[in-house]
C-alpha cells in the first residue's frame, strides 16, 4: 500500500500531479491556520481551491506571483473562475528533493 493512501494529506503536493500538467479553474481562496513544523504555533496561510478538486494548494509567494502574471492581475479576487495549468517541478529544499507545484498559462484542451 502506498504511503499517500495510508496517510492522506489535506493539501495537494507536487507528487499529487503524477508528473502531469493539469488545467484547473480557481474556485476560492481561503486563509487557514497551518503549523509550519510540528511543535510550532499555527500561522495564517493562503490556500487555493479549484472546481471539482478535493484538495487545495497552499499558496507560496512564487506560485502566487506566477498566477498573478498568468492572469495579469495581482488582485486575487480577479482570479476566481479563471483557468490555469498546474505542473510539478523537481527542486531541492533544505538539501531534500521535493516536487513543487508551479503554474503556467492554461494548456489548450
Amino acid at each position: 500500500m502506498k504511503l499517500n493512501t495510508m496517510f492522506p494529506r489535506k493539501y495537494a503536493t507536487g507528487a499529487d500531479l503524477n508528473g502531469q500538467t493539469v488545467n484547473v479553474t480557481i474556485e476560492s481562496l481561503h486563509v487557514e491556520k497551518l503549523s509550519p513544523h510540528p511543535g510550532q504555533p499555527p500561522m495564517d496561510r493562503f490556500v487555493l481551491y479549484f472546481k471539482g478538486k478535493q484538495k487545495g494548494v497552499i499558496l507560496s509567494r512564487t506560485l502566487a506571483e506566477q498566477i498573478a502574471s498568468i492572469l495579469q492581475s495581482d488582485d486575487t479576487d480577479q482570479w476566481i473562475n479563471r483557468t490555469i495549468s498546474l505542473y510539478p517541478q523537481q527542486m531541492n529544499v533544505a538539501g531534500k528533493s521535493r516536487i513543487a507545484i508551479r503554474a503556467k498559462k492554461a494548456a489548450q484542451v
